[in-house]
């Protein structure tokens, strides 16, 4: 049975949700008036997209991609 190591799940996820905090708040900056808009409205946005990729896109391919290095083996 694998078990995954906490400060790499920790590492892999920071490492995956900046460049998309970055790009997704260019992108709303991009697509809607955030002049007019609160602050605290256009992070909630981000922070939506951000998980929702975060969930359904990314993490599923980082795991399979990193999974010997995120794992360690429990019957070994």
């Amino acid at each position: 049975m694998e078990q995954i190591i906490p400060w790499k799940q920790a590492l892999v996820t920071s490492l995956a949700v900046y460049p998309l905090l970055l790009f997704f708040e260019w992108l709303v900056k991009q697509i809607l008036p955030v002049q007019y808009i609160d602050r605290k409205v256009t992070l909630f946005i981000v922070v939506i997209m951000i998980a929702t990729s975060m969930v359904f896109v990314v993490m599923p391919v980082l795991v399979k991609l990193l999974r010997p290095w995120l794992f360690k083996n429990k019957n070994n």
